[in-house]
């Protein structure tokens, strides 16, 4: 939309919008937590991004009964330069720097969550079919390791351990991990290990790098605790090697706001969300489906590959 230059310099002239617009811009954010960082309430802000909203500066998203707003890229001279005032500005008033720790709160009441979540019965481990997984083994394009990003009680554990040499299976709440490895002393599998840390903890990083990169990344309802999912499938397409795969298994988007009590941070998400990350984070897309199952709200799978060769570069 073309904005006449009297209504831009309009908009551009006050300095709340300049915050708003350049806290925007450093991450999507909701309502709020823009509220938090610019000391207003809810409503005001809402309105205050109205203007904004209306000229495609700032688009929103819905989720659930939250609205988040992110600034729209733009090569107008005017906006540009607004939006390095409104840096400007936050930066003097400290808003800027706060915003990877406004962002972080998001995982408190999931963390708090595990911690305190009774666990439920493990179903994987007993099944009759998890002893045969070794037949179909060899069909595996590469079967050396496999890391379980969000371990929780392991019921991935035993598939993953009948189809993989070796095994890694990390969180971050110890208490789960301790009930965890109780859990893989009954199974008796004796190729899995556990490791307490998170998918960007340099431990963890090193001890994949040194057995040369997964073969395989799980992550089965991790997402949906993460403060920013995206963030989350590029650290963990740094642990795999050349050709080998993520896979993500999480909710459809939804409405139900009971999830937030379990923890949720995000309602699901739009397919298409999951297959723009997988890309942005350089893999290549093998499908983003729905799972069987009568769940409610419905699960999906997605499955990203890293490429087997990096792209070489045209010098200029």
């Amino acid at each position: 939309m073309q904005l006449a230059r009297a209504e831009l310099f309009r908009l551009l002239g006050d300095d709340d919008r300049l915050r708003l617009l350049a806290l925007c811009s450093e991450d999507e954010l909701t309502v709020g937590e823009l509220a938090a960082l610019l000391g207003e309430s809810q409503p005001q802000v809402t309105k205050k991004s109205q203007g904004l909203r209306e000229v495609g500066l700032v688009s929103t998203r819905r989720d659930g009964n939250r609205t988040l707003l992110r600034s729209q890229p733009s090569t107008d001279a005017v906006v540009e330069a607004a939006l390095e005032e409104g840096r400007l500005l936050c930066s003097k008033d400290g808003s800027l720097s706060k915003v990877a720790s406004i962002v972080a709160q998001r995982e408190e009441l999931s963390k708090k969550f595990f911690e305190l979540a009774p666990e439920p019965e493990p179903i994987l481990a007993s099944h009759e079919l998890v002893r045969w997984l070794p037949v179909f083994a060899p069909l595996l394009p590469g079967r050396e390791l496999a890391v379980d990003l969000g371990t929780g009680d392991g019921s991935l554990l035993p598939i993953l351990s009948g189809l993989y040499h070796r095994v890694i299976g990390v969180d971050r709440s110890a208490s789960r991990l301790a009930r965890c490895s109780a859990r893989l002393a009954a199974w008796g599998l004796p190729n899995v290990r556990l490791r307490e840390g998170d998918v960007d903890d340099s431990g963890v990083l090193a001890e994949v790098d040194q057995r040369g990169g997964a073969d395989l990344v799980v992550m089965a309802r991790v997402l949906r605790y993460a403060a920013r999912p995206q963030d989350v499938i590029a650290t963990a397409t740094r642990l795999l090697h050349p050709g080998a795969h993520v896979a993500i298994v999480d909710l459809v988007a939804h409405d139900d706001e009971s999830m937030r009590e379990h923890g949720h941070v995000w309602l699901g998400f739009e397919p298409a969300k999951l297959r723009t990350w997988l890309e942005a984070a350089g893999l290549d897309v093998i499908t983003v489906a729905p799972m069987p199952g009568n769940d409610v709200p419905p699960h999906q799978i997605a499955v990203g590959r890293k490429p087997a060769r990096a792209p070489s570069s045209t010098l200029a």
